[in-house]
């Protein structure tokens, strides 16, 4: 077909991943279909059949794709300082950063979590960031490591509730938000250190 642009596969399977990803937040899984997939990404049902079998084969690579965007994030923030608190105020921006995309709506605002594949991938991702924190938690405060994941179990729910409450709100601006919550998060662990 004139007008199309050939592609490699790897970024065909990105384009497709980008379409699909803003049409499914848009529309909810139930709401597309294969062939109004296909026809948003400009593409042949054929060739959106060749990257991927099915609309849950297609819907679980853009989870995956989401929340390891999402660990990656958290652990760049984790990692780009030594600086407990800047760690602390970096990976709450990276929560932040991630509700403002809109894959966040396609992860927690769909009843697609019921799928056993999707809320495992969620899930994980959610349980190796948490255990990415205990390690440093842990190091730093001198805790044991179910100590320090119980805290960084807390301090993600912290993170991710505040987003998620404020992508609904935004009565608080985001820079003002992620302070308050980074405040909130450093004063608390901040008062644990390592035994003499």
């Amino acid at each position: 077909m004139e007008g199309r642009i050939r592609l490699s596969a790897d970024r065909r399977r990105e384009q497709l991943l980008e379409v699909a990803g803003e049409a499914f937040a848009r529309h909810g899984y139930h709401g597309l279909s294969m062939e109004q997939l296909a026809d948003a990404a400009g593409v042949s049902k054929p060739v959106l059949y060749q990257h991927f079998p099915s609309k849950r084969d297609l819907y679980l690579a853009i989870v995956r794709d989401a929340v390891a965007q999402l660990e990656r994030r958290v652990g760049n923030a984790l990692l780009g300082t030594t600086s407990n608190r800047d760690r602390v105020h970096g990976a709450i921006s990276a929560y932040f950063d991630f509700v403002e995309d809109r894959r966040f709506r396609l992860l927690f605002a769909t009843a697609e979590l019921t799928d056993a594949d999707v809320r495992e991938a969620v899930e994980s991702a959610m349980v190796r960031v948490a255990n990415a924190v205990a390690v440093l938690i842990a190091e730093d405060a001198g805790l044991s490591g179910s100590a320090a994941e119980f805290l960084a179990s807390g301090l993600r729910g912290l993170a991710m509730d505040g987003a998620r409450w404020w992508a609904g709100q935004e009565a608080v601006g985001r820079d003002e938000a992620v302070r308050l919550l980074s405040q909130l998060a450093w004063r608390g662990l901040g008062s644990f250190s390592p035994e003499p």
